[in-house]
């Protein structure tokens, strides 16, 4: 099982709105994001705190089989290549694990950004891949490759790429900003929605990873 460190807990629990501290206004790390509409897994946006705390704390107890199933369930309502989706599934529980960042999390930037899962989708300005990754940050040591249209590769990018935002910055919020590129401008309009949006997906994510799980129905008997 894997527990996530107690800073990485209260940073996603912290308050959604960035200060100014959080260096929004910072060089983008990555600018390109998709405003897509998804398919409806059930239910509809962030738990209350107290729940969203159980959430996330029962995400992190689970054991990867039981993350990859239903992950995979889940990826296959937005794109029928079952291989494509299995491959998926695997590498996003890979660096979620690898890089202490939720699966959840992971999955919800990634249907955000490229929501038919399309491994070879470039954006207007230039991003590739499932998590639109500019190709700047291509060629981390942790990943072993630079093709960003490559499915494993381009999902430890991202993951990469989201790990350290998370960690320069002061809510999940804030990080998301800075993983968008959403700048102080007029360069990436309405990018500030896009942390409620990732969010928003994350918690549909954690709850369809455990509905019916022995995680859930444990914290369900509390």
């Amino acid at each position: 099982m894997r527990v996530l460190s107690t800073g990485l807990l209260a940073l996603l629990l912290a308050p959604t709105m960035p200060t100014a501290r959080d260096g929004v206004g910072s060089v983008a790390d990555v600018t390109a994001g998709s405003s897509s509409s998804a398919p409806a897994v059930g239910g509809a946006g962030v738990p209350a705190r107290g729940t969203y705390a159980d959430s996330l704390r029962a995400e992190a107890l689970l054991p990867p089989s039981e993350v990859r199933l239903p992950l995979e369930r889940l990826l296959g309502r937005y794109n029928t290549d079952r291989v494509l989706v299995r491959r998926i599934s695997r590498a996003v529980v890979r660096e979620s694990r690898r890089q202490q960042v939720p699966p959840s999390l992971i999955a919800a930037v990634l249907l955000t950004e490229n929501t038919t899962l399309r491994p070879g989708a470039t954006s207007s300005v230039g991003a590739q891949g499932l998590m639109q990754v500019m190709p700047i940050h291509a060629g981390a040591q942790l990943c072993q490759s630079s093709d960003l249209v490559d499915v494993d590769s381009n999902i430890c990018h991202g993951t990469l790429i989201l790990a350290r935002d998370l960690r320069r910055t002061t809510s999940s919020a804030a990080a998301l900003l800075r993983y968008n590129g959403c700048v102080r401008g007029t360069n990436t309009p309405d990018c500030r929605r896009y942390p409620s949006k990732v969010l928003a997906q994350a918690g549909l994510v954690r709850r369809e990873l455990l509905a019916g799980t022995t995680v859930s129905l444990a914290l369900a008997a509390r």
